[in-house]
C-alpha cells in the first residue's frame, strides 16, 4: 500500500514538474505592453513622436509602423527606430486635430510576429489671440486715412488768372477808342484850316 501511495506522489510530481516547464515564459510570445499614445486616448497637446513598448526585443529589421491622420494623410516620418523592446516612430509637424489610426507589425526576437491597430484623437486648443494682435487689427487703423495738406488750398491763383485775362481784353479796346478820338479831332482840324484859308466870305 505504501509502495503505491509512493508511486502515486511521484507520477504526481512529474506531471506538475512538466506543467510548470511548459508554463515558463520561454514558451511565451511577445505583444504589446505599452503605447503612448495610449488606445482610444485624447491628446491635448502636440506630439513628435509614438512609442511602442513590448514585452519581448523586437527584431528591427522586420518593424513596420504606419500612422494616418485625418482625410487619410500618412504622418510618419522616417522609419522605426528599435531599441530592445521599445519601438519609436517620429511624426510630421505642424498635425492637424481629428481621429489617427496606428497600425504596427513587428517580429519578436524568437521569431513571432505581433500586429495591431491602435486609434487616438488630437485635440489640441487653438491659440488665443493676445491684446496686441486685437489691437493690430483694430477697424480704426485698417481704415486709412486721406493725407491732409498742411496749408489750405487758396483760389486767389484762379483770380489773378481771371483779372488778367480780363485785363488783356480790356486794353485793345481803349486803344482802339484813342485811335477813333485821335481820328475825329484830325478831322476837325482839317476842316476848320480849310474855312480858315476861304476866308468868310467863300
Amino acid at each position: 500500500m505504501t509502495y503505491r501511495i509512493t508511486r502515486l506522489l511521484a507520477l504526481v510530481a512529474i506531471v506538475l514538474a512538466a506543467a510548470g516547464v511548459v508554463g515558463t515564459p520561454a514558451f511565451a510570445h511577445a505583444g504589446l505592453k505599452s503605447s503612448n499614445p495610449k488606445d482610444d486616448s485624447t491628446v491635448k497637446d502636440s506630439i513628435s513622436t509614438i512609442e511602442l513598448v513590448f514585452t519581448e526585443d523586437i527584431n528591427p529589421r522586420y518593424t513596420t509602423v504606419v500612422v494616418t491622420g485625418p482625410g487619410g494623410a500618412k504622418v510618419a516620418d522616417g522609419k522605426p527606430q528599435v531599441k530592445g523592446d521599445t519601438v519609436t516612430q517620429e511624426l510630421k509637424a505642424d498635425l492637424a486635430n481629428g481621429r489617427y489610426a496606428l497600425a504596427f507589425r513587428v517580429i519578436s526576437s524568437d521569431g513571432h510576429p505581433v500586429s495591431e491597430e491602435l486609434h487616438f484623437t488630437l485635440k489640441v486648443p487653438e491659440p488665443t489671440p493676445t491684446t496686441e494682435d486685437t489691437a493690430g487689427a483694430s477697424p480704426e487703423q485698417s481704415v486709412s486715412t486721406p493725407p491732409t495738406s498742411a496749408e489750405p488750398v487758396s483760389a486767389t491763383p484762379a483770380a489773378a488768372s481771371s483779372s488778367t485775362d480780363e485785363g488783356g481784353a480790356t486794353i485793345p479796346a481803349v486803344l482802339l477808342g484813342l485811335g477813333a478820338l485821335v481820328l475825329v479831332a484830325g478831322v476837325v482840324v482839317l476842316v476848320a484850316g480849310r474855312k480858315r484859308a476861304t476866308g468868310p466870305d467863300a
